[in-house]
């Protein structure tokens, strides 16, 4: 985690490489303890490790229940994949 400021604003800048297994699940626990250091100057460079939604799955791969639960908490703590929203 690098903090610093850009033209004068506050930014935090977190990256994260998650394991090639039990990713979401570790993901989940990560931001839920970095809950508090998160806001909206937050920018997370990420290597999940997991595929979050249906255009990064094939059409095969089902959605498990660790990835649901990430996605939620993703929601909860307000985070955009900037990536799908461009």
């Amino acid at each position: 985690m690098i903090k610093g400021l850009v033209q004068q604003e506050s930014i935090t800048i977190l990256s994260i490489c998650a394991p090639n297994t039990g990713a979401p699940k570790f993901i989940k626990q990560l931001l839920l303890d970095l809950r508090n250091e998160i806001d909206s100057n937050t920018i997370i460079v990420e290597d999940f490790n997991t595929t979050l939604t249906a255009l990064d799955r094939s059409p095969r791969e089902k959605v498990n229940k660790e990835t649901m639960g990430l996605n939620y908490t993703l929601e909860q703590i307000d985070l955009k994949d900037i990536y799908r929203k461009i």
